[in-house]
Formats: structure tokens, sequence, C-alpha cells
């Protein structure tokens, strides 16, 4: 899962004044000094990120930094087979999201038709045809297998009820399993509030279904009504698992091709910070 690498709102605000007012080299503001502050910035970015991917690999600083290097010195000539490749790493992450999900892609065949599109040429599509093919496609993708991806309702209740019965789990009155594995310190999260997790989610036979590759935002309000509940009873820091009956979670038609209808969901989440509104 990529992120995208933003300087914090504070360095971007101090930089335009700066930029505004700076009259002359000489400057208090020294320009090694402020390059220095920058790259401790974004190296605050981006070392998470390279220990996750590329924790194995002794050369992946080296490469990256190369790789930075020279986009400082693209000459404008050379500026649209760099946007190029930016945009395809983009591209290639989504198709192969889109392939878990069940569209067959090739590679070869798309590169040509966006060739083509870019140029001005016909595809067969238009952009409001193509988005309701896809969608089509999807829906009926999506009906193949509820059927086939469909739990019972009572294997799910006599997992709910076998975890409940284990030791330091609590059920809520609407039905969550509730379990802190490390308890965290300080004020939860609000309904207003969005979070800072990293997350496993598994079904009731340990299968993971989802998993977090580094840190993810989510507002509290905006997931499914079991996430919502588990994450209003835990603290920054802390590490908790959570089982979400069905009701609370997916419910009886599951997503496609990821969740099983009526399935149970069991999160392990880590809340590393609370971000007021």
């Amino acid at each position: 899962m990529k992120r995208i690498l933003i300087v914090p709102l504070m360095a971007v605000a101090a930089l335009a004044v700066w930029g505004r007012s700076a009259s002359a080299p000489g400057d208090s503001l020294a320009a090694d000094t402020v390059s220095a502050a920058l790259a401790t910035v974004w190296s605050s970015h981006m070392s998470p990120i390279l220990k996750e991917r590329y924790a194995a690999d002794s050369n992946s600083t080296g490469q990256f930094i190369k790789g930075i290097n020279d986009a400082f010195s693209v000459s404008a000539d050379r500026e649209p087979y760099y946007q190029g490749i930016l945009q395809g790493m983009t591209v290639a992450e989504r198709l192969g999201q889109m392939r878990e999900l069940g569209f067959p892609i090739d590679r070869d065949t798309f590169i040509k038709a966006l060739t083509v599109a870019l140029e001005g040429g016909e595809t067969g599509f238009t952009p409001s045809s193509a988005d309701r093919y896809l969608s089509d496609y999807m829906s009926r993708q999506y009906e193949k297998q509820l059927t086939a991806d469909t739990l019972s309702v009572e294997s799910q209740q006599t997992f709910l009820e076998r975890e409940a019965s284990r030791e330091g789990i609590v059920r809520t009155p609407q039905g969550l399993l509730f379990q802190i594995i490390t308890e965290g310190e300080g004020t939860g999260p609000t309904l207003d509030d969005s979070v800072r997790v990293t997350y496993t989610g598994r079904l009731y036979n340990g299968e993971i279904f989802d998993e977090s590759e580094s840190d993810v935002i989510f507002p509290v309000s905006g997931l499914v009504p079991g996430f919502t509940q588990g994450l209003l009873m835990m603290k920054p820091g802390g590490t908790y698992r959570i089982i979400i009956p069905a009701d609370l979670g997916y419910g009886k038609r599951g997503t496609a091709g990821v969740i099983p209808g009526n399935a149970a969901l069991d999160f392990t989440i880590t809340l590393h910070e609370v971000i007021r509104r």
C-alpha cells in the first residue's frame, strides 16, 4: 500500500512566507540551514516506508537517494517521461488491486489502449460508457461469488461464542467482542476524530483478508459500525483485538472476493494517534 509523501502544512506555510519575503541570498535563513531542515522533515516521512518496503535490501537507501538526485536533474524535454514513471507506479498498483478483485487485465492491451486514448483515438468506449461497463462487470462478478462465499450463520455464531468465553474478552451490548492486548494511555477518540492505526483483519479460520502495510488514517465515523465502536474503546499507544459480528460489519452480503457473507471479522489494531478536529 503506497503512501504519498507530503511536507507537513507547517513546513509548506513557512516556505511560502519565506519565498515571498526573502530579498537576497544573504538572508538570515542561510540556504544550507533551510536545506538541512527540509531534508530532516522529508526523511521523517520517507524512512518508515523505506524500512518497511526494503528492510532486507542494504542498498535501498542509496538507490532511493540516487533516484531523488536524478529527479532534480530532469531536463524539460525528459520531464514527460519521468511523469509517466510516477503515474505508472500508481496505475500499476491500482491494476494489481483490481486483479485481486477479479478484473482480468492484460498489461500490453492496457498500454496500447491507453496510447490510443491519450492520442485522441477511439477505444470503443467513452469515459462514461467505460465507467458503466466496469461497474456492471464488478456487479456480475459480485453476484457470482455471493452464493459460494456465504458462510453459515451457525458457524459464525459458534466462533463468536467460543471467543467470547476466552479470558480477557468482553462483549458489548451490541455484540462486539473486545480485548485489551496492551492498554494505551490518554484520551481515546470521539466520533469527530480521525485515527492513525495499523491493523490485521482475519476471518474465523485465521485467514488474513486485509492488513495495513504502514500506518493508515481513518475517520472514526466513516467505518463499519463494529470498527467504529471498537475504536471508541481504545487509547493511543494501545493494541487491541475486536471481533465484529456480521450485523456490525458487512452483513449477509460481505464484499465480493474479500469478505464472505455473514462473516465475523477478527481485527488486531494498534492505535498510534488520535487526530483531533
